[in-house]
């Protein structure tokens, strides 16, 4: 159960909806001030990068702590794994407590206490059963507490940690590719309609807002285990070939079925995946047909996304007031112009192609020395 009230989580969402349809123009001040009040929360927020900076103050500090007891009184093995899962319970008791006390919403200080307990929760799992670090009860560990923390406080990367773990743990099983695969398969499949499920039921208010992410990271998640092109280095695949070519199929179908699903539900985070995930399908469809790859396919694979995304802007905004089925072709709030606007910033960072090195010089020639050194009766 969530440590936080429903109407509050509702609020608090309802609030920054609020703010953003006044930033974009959709509301005016007066009507915004009229709302606002009834949307008020007895906790306490703060902004996003007080919030970072909190979350890695006290995830420091937490840990520090830990590491200046171990250190001084050295518990070996198990009694180590004992030693973490004790710090794992007092850090989330003290999350809890914190919250409880202060009344703090994603505030950072009790997010980092919480996942410091989780990063002892994981050495208590690996060491607590086995005299050696196992990574297969790391995972199992990691996705336990994982699970719980979002099931209590609400944090939505908790919960797509404990999918991924999840996923992680059926990987390390000592069992084939394909059953790895498969066996992971269900599970993101289950977590998926479960997910939508529990969507459909709250439509896209809180939690409904919050099991769509998890939906989405599902079936980002379930494609991701089935394109073998993609994930070679994660695990390497069987030579099963019937498997092979259902994957293949399967990497075509994924995108479009979910494409279909996020329109007709109108689901924002679907629609963006699953267009990446046709895009990633058209880049690894060469390697999975045996083909060789040119030097122009880059070329020829970005002037299709250019004339796709001129035709499909011009023909939305050609419906009636600009629209089709509620799609319209430009960003209406300033929430998503800041993510693009961060998103364009981002590639400032990504690594460029590397500097042309320059040729050294090739050693001077005398053209060889007969009879002294130097070449003194050489040739120049």
């Amino acid at each position: 159960m969530n440590i936080y009230s429903r109407d509050d989580e509702r609020n608090i969402r309802v609030e920054r909806l609020v703010r953003d349809w006044n930033k974009s123009g959709l509301i005016a001040d007066a009507q915004r001030d009229r709302m606002l009040p009834d949307l008020k929360v007895d906790l306490r927020r703060t902004n996003l990068w007080l919030r970072l900076t909190l979350f890695v103050f006290s995830f420091v500090i937490v840990n520090a702590a830990a590491g200046l007891i171990g250190v001084t009184f050295q518990p070996r093995d198990q009694a180590l794994g004992w030693f973490a899962l004790v710090g794992a319970v007092i850090c989330f008791a003290a999350a809890h407590w914190i919250v409880s006390s202060y009344r703090l919403y994603h505030f950072g200080v009790e997010e980092g206490v919480t996942i410091a307990g989780v990063g002892l929760f994981v050495i208590a799992g690996a060491l607590m059963f086995l005299d050696r670090f196992a990574t297969i009860y790391a995972f199992a560990a990691a996705a336990i507490a994982s699970f719980v923390v979002f099931r209590r406080f609400g944090y939505v990367y908790a919960g797509v940690a404990a999918i991924a773990f999840a996923t992680f743990f059926i990987f390390d099983l000592e069992q084939s590719d394909t059953f790895r695969r498969l066996f992971s398969a269900v599970l993101l499949l289950t977590v998926f309609f479960f997910s939508r499920e529990r969507r459909q039921d709250h439509e896209w208010d809180f939690p409904g807002d919050t099991y769509a992410i998890l939906e989405t990271v599902a079936w980002g998640g379930l494609y991701f285990i089935t394109n073998l092109k993609i994930t070679t280095w994660f695990s390497l695949p069987d030579e099963v070939r019937v498997f092979y070519w259902a994957t293949y199929a399967l990497i075509w179908l994924l995108p479009i079925a979910g494409l279909w699903l996020a329109i007709r539900d109108r689901h924002r985070w679907m629609l963006d995946l699953n267009i990446v995930m046709l895009l990633v399908t058209l880049s690894t469809n060469k390697p999975y047909l045996g083909l060789a790859q040119k030097p122009w396919d880059p070329i020829v694979f970005g002037v299709m996304l250019i004339v796709v995304s001129l035709g499909l802007r011009r023909w939305i905004a050609s419906g009636p007031n600009g629209s089709r089925r509620g799609f319209v072709a430009h960003r209406l709030l300033e929430s998503e112009k800041a993510k693009l606007s961060l998103a364009g910033t981002a590639t400032v960072f990504a690594p460029g192609a590397p500097p042309p090195t320059a040729k050294e010089p090739p050693p001077p020639s005398f053209g060889g020395g007969r009879s002294g050194g130097g070449g003194a009766s050489g040739s120049f």
